[in-house]
């Protein structure tokens, strides 16, 4: 009996793990910059400073965006660098950042993007809206824990398309209405939050609809349009390393915690208890045949948060729908850090193909 009760209590503990919002704390600034003049700079070599592709630079006070490495040692790493919010100076620290764009709209872009707030179930939440064709709409949901400035990569190439666009919050972001019970519901609810976007570019009038997806903001746009009746609106997905099962994802976190692979079956069920979550119908993999709408999806290999064969087997099960983008040593959405053009080149033949 005490072995049943201590198993039951660890796996309510870990279901805390899985579940609860937490903090993300102050940003590491890691990285060492040994050099740095108006077009190039020169890093400590890490992981970070050495991988392919654009990336931003985080520091204190300000934020740039480098480009592919140039030059490589094994004591630096030479990169072309653009100022967007300022440059380091040698010997400051910084943090090499995914999102590569700083979260203040004002110093990523030249053009306008607009503080709005959205009408959603449990209150007004923020989003960003920049304009565009009326008609035409795209809604971006970041993944957990993420900013709403996710969508940063991508906001460019639709304003130069002339798509108007939404980058929406959703319960338990910072400045948002919580979930009554403090706990994400790994899509169960928040997709009522995307349902309250969709009808509020409805009602400015959108013809065309894209909901682009991070992580678990694919599992959120996969969970709204199996269950909205505002689906039918939508013409298309974009999901980048969609969380689109949860098992595989939560083995992954939990491998990478060091926590006993027999224990997150116990957990997952522990978290639906706690959430009132039903893992087996959220998983859109599984579901895949409820899907409608054509989706283009991203995912990198090397992706350790949520593992590539999720991908795999939903592009597996739906051909039909599913343009494929499966991108070599890619990590957690990092598919467009790695190859900025392909990705984009995809993204503009996708919105094509839906005209």
């Amino acid at each position: 009996m005490a072995v049943v009760v201590a198993t039951v209590g660890i796996g309510w503990y870990y279901a805390g793990e899985i579940l609860l919002v937490r903090d993300a704390g102050p940003p590491v600034f890691d990285t060492e910059v040994l050099a740095v003049d108006a077009d190039e700079i020169t890093l400590a070599r890490t992981d970070g400073s050495a991988r392919t592709g654009t990336w931003g630079l985080d520091f204190e006070g300000g934020y740039a965006q480098v480009l592919d490495v140039r030059e490589a040692s094994d004591d630096g790493v030479v990169r072309p660098v653009r100022p967007l919010d300022g440059l380091p100076s040698p010997g400051d620290r910084v943090r090499v950042d995914g999102y590569a764009f700083p979260p203040d709209p004002a110093a990523a872009f030249d053009f306008a993007v607009d503080d709005i707030g959205v009408d959603a179930e449990l209150g007004v939440q923020p989003a960003w809206q920049v304009a565009g064709d009326p008609g035409r709409w795209a809604i971006f949901v970041h993944g957990r824990g993420g900013g709403r400035h996710e969508c940063f990569r991508l906001l460019p190439l639709f304003q130069r398309l002339q798509w108007s666009s939404l980058c929406i919050s959703y319960r338990n972001d910072p400045g948002t209405p919580a979930d009554p019970r403090g706990l994400y519901r790994q899509g169960h609810t928040e997709w009522r939050d995307v349902e309250a976007a969709v009808a509020d570019v409805l009602e400015q009038g959108a013809e065309q609809i894209v909901l682009v997806g991070y992580s678990m903001g694919g599992q959120i746009t996969g969970t709204f349009l199996r269950r909205s009746d505002l689906a039918r609106h939508v013409d298309g997905v974009i999901w980048d390393a969609p969380a689109l099962d949860w098992g595989p994802a939560i083995a992954a976190g939990a491998a990478e915690r060091g926590v006993p692979t027999w224990l997150v079956p116990i957990g997952m069920q522990a978290s639906e208890w706690r959430a009132g979550v039903d893992y087996a119908d959220l998983n859109h993999v599984a579901n895949a045949r409820d899907f409608e709408t054509p989706v283009l999806l991203f995912h990198g290999t090397a992706d350790s948060t949520v593992p590539v064969s999720v991908s795999d087997r939903f592009a597996a099960a739906r051909p039909d729908l599913t343009t494929y983008e499966r991108v070599e040593g890619a990590e957690h959405v990092a598919a467009w850090n790695v190859d900025r053009q392909r990705y984009e080149r995809a993204v503009r033949d996708f919105l094509g193909e839906l005209e």
